[in-house]
């Protein structure tokens, strides 16, 4: 079993923090449109001479909506377990991607994946420290630039802006940890990439 540095678990939780703040209000929005739809699908559902018709771009909506709640829930439930065993980084960035790609969208901004993140699922570094990278490069790409995509180049994960300035900025501390684990986080002016150490890692718990 890899044992977590105290600095690594600090830092993540820190940025844990950071990222249930900011969709906060995304998921409080989209728990009330769900409930604000639904009320009007069992209203009009209620009348007899309504036809079917009348509730169904409501009843649409509501499930739009929480299919959205439920990613985001499960997403913040899968960040918020104790991490153990190999980093699964490819779930871990979709995870992320879950949680701030709607908070985004509401801004009319946007946050994705371009293609498959394959080639980085799996690494021998410390699954809390692959968490406080990708997290950390994430928050910073979306605070910097409009449009983020996420791809991945062999054992690199590349968060840059498809606009072409980011001019995000890291925390030093965080860079510093990160090295630390094996982990190399750098901005870039249109970019930043994280590397992760090569190796599948063990399973162990």
């Amino acid at each position: 079993m890899i044992s977590t540095p105290p600095s690594i678990d600090a830092l993540w939780l820190e940025t844990l923090q950071r990222v249930s703040s900011r969709i906060a209000h995304e998921l409080r929005g989209a728990l009330n449109g769900v409930a604000v739809n639904l009320e009007v699908v069992r209203t009009r559902s209620a009348r007899a001479e309504t036809p079917a018709s009348a509730a169904a771009t409501f009843a649409t909506a509501a499930s739009e909506q929480f299919d959205v709640v439920m990613d985001m829930a499960e997403a913040l439930l899968a960040l918020s377990r104790a991490a153990s065993g190999a980093a699964d980084l490819s779930a871990t960035t979709m995870q992320f991607v879950a949680l701030l790609a709607p908070v985004a969208k509401a801004d009319g901004r946007v946050l994705r994946v371009d293609g498959t993140l394959e080639s980085i699922a799996r690494s021998s570094c410390d699954a809390t420290a692959a968490r406080l990278a990708i997290g950390t490069a994430l928050l910073a790409a979306s605070d910097a630039a409009g449009h983020v995509v996420c791809r991945a180049v062999g054992q690199t994960l590349i968060v840059e802006s498809e606009g072409g300035e980011l001019s995000a900025r890291l925390p030093d501390d965080v860079v510093s940890a990160l090295k630390d684990a094996g982990i190399e986080l750098q901005a870039e002016p249109s970019a930043i990439s994280i590397t992760f150490p090569v190796g599948q890692g063990t399973d162990s718990e």
